[in-house]
């Protein structure tokens, strides 16, 4: 999953893989978790449990310039 960030001034992103998608039963929720970095994913909507969303800060983000080169580290073509 690639979430995108866009600014006035800037295009940011993260990368997740799907193996960093956990469910916590104890909890009964979704996280996204990536070494020390953990977000919930929440439903779109009350009734819906299929599709779900993932709120970002700035903060959390990378530079664009450095896309291409995690897209190659990920899908393991460097």
């Amino acid at each position: 999953m690639v979430c995108l960030g866009v600014c006035e001034d800037k295009l940011l992103y993260r990368i997740f893989k799907k193996d960093e998608i956990h469910y916590i039963h104890k909890e009964r929720k979704y996280f996204m978790k990536q070494n020390e970095f953990k977000k919930q994913l929440v439903p779109m909507n009350p009734d819906n449990q299929v599709n779900y969303k993932l709120t970002l800060n700035i903060k959390e983000l990378k530079e664009i310039t450095n896309l291409i080169k995690e897209l190659e580290r990920v899908l393991g073509l460097d």
